[in-house]
């Protein structure tokens, strides 16, 4: 009996537990992609490669997959966000520009009607779009061009360390773009970071339906 013990003891002795330890902390963490997870580290790769392939079609592809509801949902997001003349904003992951061009379109009513009541000219909302992907950029500059926007500034970088300076913004926007994000919470710290006091955050995102009324 005291034999059986003794070995037991060999087996999980110091030396061997620091070792077990040692891997499970080697081990890389996993996070989701789509409906699988993946390491950490190979998310940021595997979301670049499929944003780099789709650029060109990417607002095509995006009709195709939901008939067009897509643009209703921007369409009452930048509603609900109500922007007006003046202010600073920060729309991250913005891709193509669809919700900067929203943004920038949904305050010229407004610039209209003042200039047209011999209101002083307003330079309407700055915009700056930030993506981690410049091939998406590229598409959306080449839009905004066509468009005539030229309130819109293009920023290479990352969400999870934005490259501006604390208290910049007024309003910090991400649609459909967290879930591509490794570490949400970096995320939303930087979000606040950039945010000036009194700042706005608007998140539009696909969500599990809770409702079994609206599941059906």
């Amino acid at each position: 009996m005291l034999s059986r013990i003794s070995h037991c003891l060999r087996l999980i002795s110091p030396l061997s537990t620091s070792s077990i330890c040692a891997n499970i902390l080697r081990r890389p963490a996993t996070t989701h992609f789509g409906f699988q997870n993946v390491d950490e580290e190979e998310k940021q790769k595997k979301v670049n490669h499929v944003f780099e392939s789709v650029a060109e079609k990417y607002d095509l592809m995006n009709d195709a997959m939901s008939f067009g509801i897509h643009r209703l949902w921007k369409d009452c997001f930048v509603r609900q966000i109500m922007p007006t003349d003046n202010l600073r904003c920060l729309d991250v992951a913005g891709g193509t520009g669809d919700i900067a061009f929203r943004i920038s379109k949904f305050s010229e009513p407004i610039r209209t009607q003042n200039n047209e009541a011999s209101q002083p000219i307003r330079s309407g909302p700055h915009i700056t779009l930030c993506d981690i992907n410049p091939s998406m950029m590229e598409v959306g500059k080449s839009r905004a061009e066509k468009l005539g926007l030229k309130n819109i500034s293009w920023v290479e970088g990352n969400a999870e360390k934005l490259p501006f300076e604390d208290n910049t913004f007024d309003l910090y926007t991400i649609a459909f773009g967290i879930r591509n994000c490794t570490h949400i919470d970096k995320v939303l710290t930087e979000a606040n970071r950039v945010l000036r006091p009194y700042g706005r955050f608007f998140c539009l995102e696909f969500s599990r339906v809770t409702n079994p009324v609206l599941r059906m």
